[in-house]
C-alpha cells in the first residue's frame, strides 16, 4: 500500500486529487511513464497519482486485505459502474490472492521455526512437538488474545513464582493425585501387584511433570511415597516392573538433598548391592538391570550423610571388585540407551561413577582404610579405571556433581581429583599407573598450575596431587617446569600483596615440597 505525504489536485481527466495521509492500494496497469502510479483509493475512486507524492505505508498484510476488501464493498455498492470497474476489480481480487499466499507462506515459516525451537529445546519429536505448538496455539486464541496485553501478560509470568494453588488446579496435578493414590492404595494390600501401566505412568509423570508438584507429593506424609517406592522395589521380582521403579528413584532422588538422606538411611543402598553383586556374578548378565542398579545407587550415595556400618559392609570391597571387573571387561562396554533418560550412558562409565560415589562416601567416613582403594591395591592392573579417570581429569569432569549439584560445595575437592589423590596416596594403588599415564598426568597437572591463578580450587588441588605423586613416584618429568610454577607460586604473595587464605595454603604447600625435595629450590 501507498500512502500520500502532501495534498495533490488532480489536473486532467485520468489523474485522482487527494490529501496528505490518504491510502492507495497500487493497481496493475501498464504505464511507461514511470513519474505517474495508477492507485485506487479506500473510496474506490481510482485514477494516477505523482509517485513523488507518495511513500509506502506502514501497515501489515491482514490491514491491507482489509482494505481491499472494503474497497471491493464499496465498489459493489456503486449503481453505475466506474471507469474500467472490471479490470480494476481483477486487480483488486489479484493482489488480496497474492497477499494471501504471503501471510500463509508466513504461517508456514513460522509454524516451522516454532516447530524446530521447541524440539530444540525438549525432548519431543518433530511430530510432537507439531501437536503441542497447536494446542498451545488454540489456547492462546480462546482464552488470551482477547485479554488486553494477555501475551505480554504470559511472557512476564515468573514461572517459579507461580502459587501451589495454581498448580495444583493443573493437568498435571490431577493425573499425579491419581497415580500416587492408586500406588499408595496398593501399598495398603500386601498381595495386590502394582500394575506394569501404572509405573510406567508414574516415570512418565516423575520425568515430564511440575517439579513443583513432584516435590510435594514426595514429601507428602514424611516421604511415605519415597520409602513405598523403595519397598516395591525390594518386594518387585518381575524385571519389566522392577525397572521403571528404579527410573522413577534415579529421577526423584535428585529433586531434594532431604529425598536422599531418606533414601540412604533405607534399606535401598543394601538392596541395590546385593542386586548388582547378585547380577554381576550371574551366567547371563542383564545389562540393562544392573545399568539402572548402578545409576540409582550411585545417587544415593551422593550425600554428606554418611553410610551406617553395615552399609559399609555390604558395600565394601565385593561390590567395587565387581564393578571393577565391569569396567574392565569389554563384553559389557555397551551403550544403554532410554529415551527417558536425560544421559545414556555405557555401563562401564556408569560403574565408573559409582567407583567415584563409592570413594567419597568412604572418606566421609574415614581418610584411612578406604575400601576402593584397598581393593585396587590388590590388582596388578586397571587399565580401563585409569583410562577413564584420566580422560575425566583432563576433562574437568566431575560425574559426581551433577547429582550433588544442589549441595555442592565450590571449596570440596571434586570426585576425580579426590580419587586421584587416593591412588597416590600409596604405592601399592601408584603403581597402577603406567610411565606414559603418569606423563599425561603430569602434563595436565603442569598445565593447571599455569592457567589458574592463585585462589583458584583448581590450582589447589593440582598442587597437592603433584605433592603426593612426588612422594611414591618421584618422577623426573618436566621438573624444571614444575620448579618454575612453584617459583611463581612462593613470590606471588609479595607482588600481589593481602595474600588470601587459599594463596596462603598454596605457598605453604610449596614451601612443604621444598623441605621434602630440595632439589626444586634449587632448581628454581
Amino acid at each position: 500500500m501507498l500512502r500520500a505525504m502532501y495534498d495533490f489536485q488532480a489536473p486532467y481527466e485520468g489523474t485522482l486529487s487527494f490529501v496528505e495521509n490518504d491510502l492507495f492500494v497500487t493497481l496493475k496497469r501498464t504505464n511507461k511513464d514511470h513519474e505517474w502510479v495508477h492507485v485506487i483509493k479506500l473510496n474506490g475512486e481510482n485514477g494516477y497519482a505523482p509517485a513523488n507524492y507518495l511513500t509506502v505505508a506502514t501497515c501489515s498484510k491482514i490491514e491491507e486485505i482489509k482494505h481491499i476488501d472494503d474497497i471491493l464493498k464499496r465498489i459493489a455498492c456503486k449503481r453505475s459502474p466506474g471507469r474500467d470497474q472490471a479490470s480494476v476489480i481483477e486487480n483488486l481480487k489479484e493482489s488480496r490472492r497474492k497477499l494471501e499466499k504471503e501471510l500463509e507462506h508466513l504461517a508456514a515459516k513460522q509454524m516451522y521455526e516454532l516447530t524446530s525451537l521447541v524440539r530444540h529445546n525438549t525432548r519431543c519429536t518433530f511430530q510432537q512437538a507439531q501437536g503441542a505448538i497447536l494446542e498451545t496455539l488454540k489456547y492462546l486464541q480462546e482464552n488470551v488474545l482477547h485479554i488486553p496485553d494477555g501475551i505480554e501478560r504470559i511472557l512476564n509470568t515468573d514461572t517459579d513464582q507461580i502459587s501451589m494453588e495454581i498448580r495444583r488446579g493443573g493437568l498435571d496435578s490431577h493425573h499425579l493425585d491419581r497415580v500416587v493414590g492408586l500406588i499408595m492404595e496398593f501399598a495398603s494390600d500386601q498381595e495386590t501387584d502394582v500394575p506394569e501401566e501404572t509405573w510406567n505412568e508414574m516415570l512418565d509423570l516423575t520425568t515430564h511433570a511440575d517439579r513443583a508438584l513432584l516435590i510435594a507429593a514426595l514429601e507428602r506424609h514424611d516421604c511415605a511415597l519415597l520409602l513405598q517406592l523403595v519397598h516395591r522395589l525390594q518386594a518387585e521380582t518381575s524385571w519389566r516392573k522392577r525397572r521403571p521403579i528404579l527410573a522413577i528413584l534415579f529421577h526423584a532422588l535428585q529433586l531434594l538433598p532431604t529425598f536422599v538422606n531418606v533414601a540412604i538411611n533405607s534399606v535401598l543402598p543394601s538392596e541395590l548391592a546385593r542386586d548388582i553383586q547378585a547380577i554381576g556374578t550371574a551366567k547371563d548378565i542383564n545389562k540393562d538391570r544392573i545399568y539402572w542398579s548402578i545409576r540409582v545407587l550411585t545417587v544415593t550415595l551422593c550425600c554428606q550423610e554418611p553410610l551406617s556400618f553395615a552399609q559399609q559392609n555390604e558395600l565394601g570391597e565385593n561390590l567395587i571388585a565387581l564393578l571393577v571387573d565391569v569396567l574392565e571387561t569389554e563384553s559389557v562396554s555397551i551403550a544403554t540407551s532410554d529415551e527417558k533418560d536425560q544421559e545414556c550412558l555405557t555401563i562401564t562409565s556408569a560403574a565408573m561413577h559409582l567407583i567415584l560415589a563409592l570413594h567419597r562416601q568412604f572418606s566421609l567416613v574415614s581418610s584411612e582404610n578406604n575400601p576402593v582403594l584397598l581393593c585396587l591395591a590388590n590388582r596388578s592392573m586397571c587399565d580401563s579405571l585409569i583410562e577413564k579417570i584420566l580422560l575425566l581429569y583432563n576433562r574437568e569432569d566431575d560425574p559426581i556433581k551433577q547429582y550433588v549439584g544442589h549441595q555442592n560445595d565450590d571449596n570440596q575437592t571434586d570426585s576425580v581429583s579426590s580419587l586421584m589423590l587416593g591412588l597416590f596416596s600409596g604405592a601399592e594403588t601408584a603403581k597402577l599407573f603406567y610411565t606414559a599415564d603418569l606423563e599425561v598426568l603430569l602434563d595436565v597437572i603442569l598445565r593447571r598450575l599455569t592457567d589458574y591463578g592463585p585462589g583458584d580450587k583448581r590450582r589447589s588441588d593440582a598442587l597437592q596431587l603433584y605433592h603426593a605423586i612426588l612422594r611414591v613416584r618421584s618422577p623426573v618429568y618436566k621438573k624444571s617446569d614444575f620448579a618454575k610454577c612453584f617459583k611463581v607460586i612462593r613470590e606471588e604473595s609479595d607482588k600481589l600483596g593481602s595474600p588470601s587464605t587459599a594463596m596462603q595454603q598454596d605457598h605453604h604447600k610449596v614451601m612443604q615440597i621444598y623441605h621434602e625435595f630440595p632439589d626444586f629450590l634449587e632448581m628454581s
